[in-house]
């Protein structure tokens, strides 16, 4: 590791936990660092871009304000311009701190993708030799589409950037793969870009190769379950070609990559964000082949749980409990799996969604339609969030009201 700028240890700001940092918030070493970016002495320059790489990273308790405070004094179009620096380690440092920068912060991502510097430095580092920076440059873009659609588009308009990932999938060392699978998968969960990548032919000349590559170890799978994520993303179904990978199953994978997600915990030494997983699961869903295989796999408890443990984090969290609610509503016409909603808590589950009080929006739990002419209208009735505001029903604990659906959907009186 190279020597960091020397900064001061002591802690200037309590933090609060909030997104936004107080008012009049400034760190006067990422003033100093962004200023010696600048600097003709490559050395200093790169040892400047590693301090900000450390400043934005997630374990840093300030990052998330130091993000935008670089934002805002210019730093990254400077590290953008730093993408061609003649000087390897100029070039490395830069792209490092691009890809946190772009972590979970999508006003960053749009900067990044909109300067002219960027993409190009991009598609350059990735059709390089060094192994190290195909990664970085790999990591730069995965982060950019997964925490900004609109990058997404702009990225895979951008002539041979989509091509230089298929290469580095196909032809590139095991880390590249493994990154470059990752940034394709982030991009195809742009609805309005599917169409360009299936014009790129990306399943056919990337994917589906990345999935019948034989390989092994916890590394490997993550890359065939990514890869087969972004197929589902863009076909709505699942390759296993049984010569290569019948030991390992993908749809269940996916099933407990979820539950991993839902814990905050990493599998395979990735970290998911549960929208990143619900997304391909309603895809494979949607197709009535894989929808046995779904349930029996414990989606419905996940889905379950994904509704009772949300939280509104960003713009994506009510999306997630939309896709869970889709997904719910699909599961629910399968024939002979009604025991397992029964027992699974999601009626319960989707009570909490209809009370309203995580903030969870308007409008949400009328999307969940379990209930059809078949079942008891008075049930969902008293669970509405308007028309059973006042009603008793709202009052009883979960349980209760478990024990009350289970005995109505299956057609028993209460007594």
């Amino acid at each position: 590791m190279m020597e960091a700028v020397d900064i001061d240890s002591e802690t200037r700001m309590a933090v609060d936990g909030s997104t936004e940092p107080p008012e009049g918030y400034r760190d006067p070493d990422i003033s100093v660092a962004i200023r010696e970016l600048k600097s003709p002495n490559h050395r200093n320059a790169s040892i400047a871009a590693e301090f900000l790489f450390e400043r934005s990273h997630t374990e840093h308790e300030r990052s998330s304000w130091n993000k935008n405070q670089i934002r805002n004094e210019g730093g990254i179009p400077i590290l953008c311009q730093l993408l061609k620096s003649p000087s390897w380690h100029v070039r490395y440092h830069a792209c490092s701190a691009l890809s946190e920068l772009a972590f979970r912060n999508e006003k960053n991502c749009k900067a990044i993708v909109e300067n002219s510097w960027a993409l190009q430095s991009l598609v350059e580092m990735l059709s390089t030799t060094y192994t190290t920076m195909q990664e970085d440059a790999a990591l730069v873009i995965n982060n950019c589409a997964a925490f900004c659609e609109e990058a997404c588009l702009v990225m895979i308009k951008h002539p041979g950037l989509v091509q230089a990932l298929k290469a580095l999938v196909t032809d590139g060392l095991f880390g590249a793969k493994n990154v470059s699978v990752g940034a394709i998968n982030c991009l195809t969960r742009c609805d309005s870009a599917k169409k360009l990548l299936n014009d790129l032919k990306i399943v056919e000349e990337a994917l589906i190769p990345a999935i019948q590559e034989a390989g092994y170890g916890e590394k490997y799978n993550a890359r065939v379950c990514r890869a087969s994520m972004a197929i589902a993303n863009l076909t709505g179904s699942c390759y296993e070609p049984l010569t290569t990978i019948s030991h390992y199953h993908t749809v269940a994978a996916m099933v407990e990559i979820l539950g991993y997600s839902l814990e905050g915990k990493s599998w395979a030494g990735i970290n998911f964000a549960p929208y990143s997983v619900l997304y391909p699961l309603r895809s494979l869903a949607y197709n009535p082949k894989h929808r046995k295989e779904l349930i029996e796999c414990g989606l419905i408890e996940r889905i379950a749980e994904t509704m009772n443990t949300w939280k509104l984090e960003d713009h994506r969290s009510r999306q997630v409990l939309l896709i869970a609610i889709d997904i719910a509503n699909v599961l629910f016409k399968t024939p002979d799996y009604k025991g397992i909603f029964f027992s699974s808590g999601i009626f319960a589950a989707t009570k909490l969604v209809a009370s309203g009080r995580r903030d969870e929006g308007q409008g949400l739990y009328q999307n969940a339609n379990f209930s059809d002419q078949n079942y008891p209208v008075a049930v969902w009735m008293g669970l509405h969030q308007r028309l059973g505001a006042k009603s008793q029903f709202q009052l009883l604990d979960e349980y209760v009201v478990g024990i009350i659906l289970e005995y109505s959907f299956k057609g028993y009186k209460c007594n």
